[in-house]
């Protein structure tokens, strides 16, 4: 039938006064420009129409009359337009908006005035990527296949998967008007955009389509590095798609060194908040032991789907004590560095309002202090990166111990004149005591005396009695006088 077409657009070529053949090769959804143009621009207003051949028939698609009267037909004409801001660059082309697989055809497009007619015919060859099942289930059978309508003869189709080309020993294999590239069990590295790339006489047309799948969504790739600093927190994670029945859900280990894996023995912690697809494992402590191979593992609908990650521990190491004006040497130490591409140490200092500045940077795994002075003291952070960017950091404390030193030598000299005080203060105190004991004493041994106390007592009234009486008299003296 595509034959037929063509061999009755060449006839009509042969008749018409002028003919002009072009092929347009366009992705499914897209805009599609079918070019339609004059060699001179008009200089009266002309008569366009575009119709497209469906076997024997000619359906007018658009068409505008001398007089600017437009009129649309059916099918792909309610998504068709010229721009008529373009008529008078002798530019007639037809836009077909969101185009279809079944737009896909023989389209002529013809121009007149008076008596002189040009008409072009151009051949559209919708191109579309599907994918059968649309969200297969990781494992299982997966079909990607490019569909060309109607299919051209003598074109060749190529794949690229993420903009890397498929190699063409895969399974490929063509039905119809469609290539399909087979996959037997689809897995996280299939998982992307595949393109495939039309190429016919000289022209290229591409169609794209993203492939996902149900199964464990995160992390999508196998073997994926967690890096966590000694002493922090850490979460591996393992979430599967929503929706998933999941059943006999597990968490296992490989320490490096080992053979096989044993089971977790802190399974994931439940939350109120966590949805029950997510079974991501989380270590509120992470110690240097905790490195090693993780496997996340789930049945879906028969299937055992898993995960391996590898926890990658970090800490920085340093000889200690610090000594005043000693060199000093911190090493970063990452228990696997093979995805670490560059290392980089910080020094972080924070103001009274809690604000963080960074200096002092230094690109290398190990920092060396030749002399420890008071401003290397502080916090101290190691970044190490990789090809897309920070991995992760451990920080270290460095204090300078003759701070401590300092400290505990000034103390003792302070100490002299408050040790001075003390024992004034005590000397003070035992002498007041030893007088408040003489006094008792003498009360005692007066009271053992009745008559004596007495005596005692009668004395000092007397000699109390006569002082007043020497007062008394010296004022009346004092009086008489004046």
């Amino acid at each position: 039938m595509l034959l037929l077409a063509i061999l009755l657009g060449t006839t009509v070529c042969m008749t018409g006064v002028q003919c002009q053949k072009d092929e347009v090769l366009v992705e499914a959804g897209s805009l599609a420009v079918l070019p339609c143009t004059t060699g001179t621009p008009p200089q009266t207003p002309v008569s366009v129409q575009w119709v497209k051949i469906n076997g024997r028939v000619q359906n007018t698609v658009w068409r505008i009359e001398q007089s600017g009267l437009e009129f649309r037909g059916v099918g792909p004409a309610q998504r068709s337009r010229c721009p008529h801001s373009e008529f008078g660059k002798g530019d007639f082309n037809l836009h077909i908006e969101g185009v279809r697989p079944e737009d896909g055809g023989e389209y002529i497009c013809r121009v007149s005035r008076g008596g002189w007619e040009e008409q072009k015919h151009v051949f559209l060859w919708v191109i579309q990527v599907s994918v059968s099942p649309p969200l297969p289930l990781e494992g299982s059978e997966v079909a990607v296949a490019c569909n060309v309508t109607p299919w051209p003869d003598r074109a060749s189709v190529s794949w690229k998967h993420d903009g890397t080309p498929v190699s063409q020993q895969q399974k490929q294999r063509r039905a119809g008007n469609t290539k399909e590239q087979k996959i037997l069990s689809v897995s996280p590295q299939d998982v992307g955009n595949w393109t495939c790339t039309v190429r016919l006489r000289g022209k290229e047309g591409k169609a794209t389509q993203m492939l996902s799948m149900r199964g464990i969504s995160s992390p999508l790739k196998d073997m994926t590095p967690v890096y966590a600093a000694v002493g922090s927190s850490a979460v591996l994670p393992c979430v599967y798609t929503k929706g998933l029945a999941l059943e006999k859900t597990s968490w296992e280990r490989k320490q490096n060194g080992e053979s096989s894996f044993n089971p977790v023995l802190r399974p994931p912690i439940p939350s109120p908040t966590r949805p029950q697809w997510d079974h991501s494992l989380w270590l509120e402590s992470v110690e240097q032991q905790d490195e090693g191979i993780y496997r996340c593992s789930g049945e879906v609908e028969g299937r055992i789907l898993q995960r391996h990650l590898l926890l990658v521990t970090a800490q920085v190491r340093s000889m200690v004590p610090v000594k005043p004006n000693a060199p000093v040497t911190l090493t970063c130490d990452v228990s696997n560095d093979t995805g670490v591409t560059g290392y980089e140490w910080v020094r972080v200092t924070y103001d009274l309002n809690g604000t963080q500045t960074v200096n002092g940077k230094q690109k290398s795994k190990t920092l060396k202090i030749q002399k420890m002075t008071e401003e290397f003291s502080g916090e101290w952070v190691c970044r190490y990166s990789g090809k897309h960017g920070i991995l992760g950091n451990a920080s270290y404390h460095l204090h300078l111990m003759s701070r401590l030193e300092g400290e505990q030598a000034g103390g003792s000299s302070s100490k002299g004149p408050m040790a001075v005080g003390l024992c004034f203060l005590v000397f003070v105190l035992l002498l007041i005591g030893l007088q408040m004991y003489k006094n008792h004493r003498r009360r005692k041994m007066i009271l053992q005396y009745p008559a004596l106390e007495t005596i005692v007592h009668s004395t000092s009234n007397a000699r109390e009695k006569r002082e007043r009486n020497r007062v008394r008299e010296k004022e009346q003296v004092h009086q008489t006088e004046i």
